[in-house]
């Protein structure tokens, strides 16, 4: 009986709190939490998962890149970075997967160190315990599948590994080829200069797959601090010769970056890494084109972003679409058709209009401003029909402007009956 008046009692205190302060607050971040059985690793796998924040509002032809971070120590930190990159368009809206349990065993190959001053001399080899091809077969046949189901995801992975686990990612790059799209070693230096036989290097691997693979998409970015070249001075020289190698190269298919920071430490490397990593693999010049220029360009306005981001698509090898909304900026769907409808390009910002409808349909305001468009051209039979559907979507997703919705609803109306009298 007492545990049951305790019940009661914590029943009604949540109650009287949300009366007082208002319901119980909503994330502001998209992360969701998934265990899945790996029959190929023999153990239970804990998958963090971030969102990008309109996964849910946008439209099913949106499917997103992965990045997998093998060291989930910075999986908000990434996040975060993520959130604030694809929001400016310096990178696209992603799916972030993290591995907060880690895996019994650490899978990559046993590379020779070479010597390496970095690590115990002792070591002839890295103690790597797991197998690289099990780990390869793993993301290929049971995460990349699991993830297809769950999410929209694109054909376009990255993978980002620190210190120790940058080892996976370069031997992927090296030994398998299409698993991964994009490959980001942070505090690699020491590790490009070990190899999979005594004195052999993954810079001769690395130099290897491009010369066997030079119409291959793919990107790489190495990196180390400063403070680890300072330890060892092998760690530079390491990063000089693979990026004098790679250049004499030209392959005109790669995104390759390796650069040492400077005033940064083995760990506090991951993040302006990661900036760099993005900015070498999403150049802004590409990634965040001026709306401005496909209106001011000859031909019609939806026609020249369609052709942009067909050519980005095809670059990438993913399907790119073009940014439906952007609070930051006037290079969004949006942002463009008002600029076509306060010039009067009515036919122009229709079509826009009507794009950002398709890519938002859970947006009442973004039929409400079609309608308003549509309005302005005099099609307000169209125009009506347009409203309604705003209405009663705003029940559904935007009940505090309710109000505006149906009075915008109201006034086409009102106009509608006016040419019917005339």
């Amino acid at each position: 009986m007492k545990s049951n008046y305790l019940i009661l009692f914590f029943l009604f205190l949540i109650i009287s709190l949300q009366s007082i302060f208002g319901q119980v607050s909503k994330p502001i971040a998209f992360i969701e939490q998934h265990t899945i059985t790996s029959n190929l690793l023999e153990q239970d796998i804990t998958l963090d998962i971030y969102l990008p924040d309109n996964y849910y509002k946008a439209s099913k032809q949106h499917s997103y890149p992965v990045i997998f971070l093998l060291e989930n120590e910075f999986f908000y930190q990434i996040t975060g970075t993520v959130k604030h990159l694809s929001s400016v368009s310096s990178m696209p809206e992603v799916i972030v997967v993290g591995f907060p349990d880690g895996f019994n065993k650490f899978y990559a190959p046993m590379v020779y160190t070479n010597n390496s001053n970095f690590w115990p001399k002792s070591w002839k080899q890295m103690p790597f315990d797991g197998s690289p091809k099990i780990f390869e077969e793993f993301f290929k046949e049971e995460l990349f599948t699991y993830l297809s189901k769950q999410y929209r995801t694109a054909d376009y992975r990255m993978i980002v590994g620190t210190s120790p686990t940058s080892t996976f990612p370069i031997h992927a790059f090296c030994k398998a080829p299409g698993l991964f799209q994009a490959h980001i070693a942070i505090a690699a230096g020491d590790i490009i200069g070990m190899g999979y036989k005594p004195q052999e290097t993954f810079i001769e691997a690395i130099t290897e797959r491009i010369k066997a693979s030079s119409d291959y998409k793919t990107h790489l970015y190495i990196t180390s601090a400063q403070e680890d070249v300072d330890q060892d001075s092998e760690i530079g020289k390491n990063i000089e010769e693979l990026k004098k190698l790679v250049v004499k190269l030209n392959s005109s298919k790669l995104k390759f970056k390796a650069e040492v920071f400077p005033n940064e430490s083995h760990y506090g490397v991951v993040l302006p890494a990661f900036i760099s990593a993005m900015e070498t693999f999403f150049p802004k010049k590409k990634w965040n084109p001026d709306y401005r220029d496909f209106e001011k360009s000859s031909g019609n306005t939806i026609n020249n972003i369609d052709n942009y981001y067909k050519q980005l698509s095809t670059e990438y090898g993913f399907n790119i679409l073009p940014r439906a909304e952007r609070w930051n900026s006037g290079s969004s769907l949006q942002a463009s058709a008002n600029r076509l409808f306060r010039q009067k390009r009515y036919n122009e910002s229709i079509e826009v209009y009507r794009r950002l409808v398709e890519y938002c349909p859970k947006s009442p305001a973004a039929l409400s401003t079609l309608a308003s468009a549509l309005e302005a051209n005099n099609n307000l039979k169209e125009a009506l029909i347009t409203q309604k559907k705003a209405v009663n979507l705003a029940k559904q997703f935007d009940s505090d402007h309710m109000k505006y919705y149906e009075e915008h609803m109201e006034k086409i109306a009102s106009k509608l009956e006016d040419v019917k009298r005339n």
